[in-house]
C-alpha cells in the first residue's frame, strides 16, 4: 500500500521516508492523485478541515491516519468518527509508524498505548456493573481469569504476575479467547464482554 504524507512543509519527520523510503510527501491536499483507492494518507491534523479531508478520503477508498502534535481522546474520538483507521504522534518512531502502516492495511484500527488503556479502562467498567451479560462459558477457567484481567486494562506482563503465570502463557491464553470469542484486539474484547457487540 502506497504511503502519502499531507502535511505543512514546517511540521515534517524525517522518520516518515525512513519508514517509507517510497512515500510521497505533500504539502497540501491538492497535491493528492484523483484517485486515492489503495492509498494510505498520513495527514497532519490541524485544522476544523481535516476532518471533512479524512471523511472524503474514506469514502474514496484509502485508509487515512490522522497525526498530530499532542494526543489527545477527544481528537482521536473526532478523528476515528470520520472514518481514519489510526491515530498517532506525528514523531512516532520508524518501527511503531511500520507497525501502524501494516495493522491498518489488514483493516485494523490503531491507537497509541496510552490512548488505547484509557479506552480500555474507561470501558472497563461497564463490565462490572453489568456482570449479567458476560458470556464466557466457552473459554477455560484461565482464559476467563487472562480475559477479565486484559479486560480491566492490565497489560500481559500485570496479568503474568496477577495470576502466577509467564507472559508467553497469558498470550497463549489471549490468542484462544481472542479466537474463541471472534474479537479482534484488546478494545473489542471489552466491548464483547460487556455486551456491546
Amino acid at each position: 500500500m502506497q504511503s502519502l504524507f499531507v502535511s505543512p512543509p514546517h511540521i515534517e519527520s524525517p522518520r516518515w521516508q525512513q519508514a517509507f523510503p517510497s512515500a510521497r510527501l505533500l504539502s497540501d491536499e491538492s497535491e493528492l492523485p484523483a484517485d486515492v483507492r489503495g492509498l494510505l494518507i498520513w495527514v497532519m491534523l490541524g485544522d476544523v478541515y481535516s476532518l471533512a479531508h479524512i471523511a472524503r478520503w474514506v469514502a474514496a477508498g484509502a485508509r487515512v491516519v490522522g497525526l498530530t502534535q499532542a494526543e489527545d481522546p477527544s481528537q482521536a474520538k473526532q478523528v476515528l468518527e470520520a472514518g481514519a483507521s489510526g491515530y498517532l504522534h506525528y514523531l512516532a518512531v520508524v518501527p511503531v509508524l511500520q507497525q501502524v502502516s501494516q495493522v491498518v492495511e489488514v483493516g485494523g484500527l490503531w491507537l497509541g498505548v496510552d490512548l488505547m488503556r484509557q479506552l480500555v479502562f474507561a470501558t472497563a467498567n461497564i463490565i462490572q456493573s453489568a456482570p449479567e451479560k458476560i458470556h464466557l462459558d466457552m473459554l477455560s477457567t484461565r482464559e476467563q481469569d487472562v480475559a477479565k484481567a486484559v479486560a480491566a486494562g492490565k497489560s500481559n506482563k500485570e496479568v503474568a504476575r496477577e495470576l502466577d503465570i509467564t507472559e508467553r502463557t497469558v498470550k497463549a491464553h489471549l490468542s484462544a479467547v481472542f479466537e474463541k470469542l471472534n474479537v479482534r484486539d484488546r478494545l473489542h474484547l471489552v466491548l464483547v464482554l460487556s455486551g456491546r457487540q
